[in-house]
């Protein structure tokens, strides 16, 4: 019994991909949105705990982006 799976990349791969980045997008910038309000308003006192979110969620993404872009790459057989 062969076991191998077919890896492939395909149109809903692409939409995966493009949503993730998206909702990522907006979560970065209303805690932009937010550690400007509370330096404004609080004198930033959430801003430290603010920014560590956003470094949290930067550094998944890349992480995400890298990882499907070799999985693409080799898949695809690009160089």
């Amino acid at each position: 019994m062969n076991t191998a799976v077919i890896e492939k990349v395909d149109a809903l791969d692409a939409y995966d991909l493009a949503t993730y980045a998206r909702e990522h997008g907006k979560w970065l910038g209303s805690i932009a949105r937010a550690i400007q309000l509370n330096c404004k308003h609080k004198n930033g006192r959430d801003a430290l705990d603010l920014a560590n979110l956003a470094q949290y969620l930067a550094d998944d993404l890349n992480n995400y982006m890298d990882t499907e872009a070799e999985r693409i790459k080799r898949v695809e057989g690009l160089q």
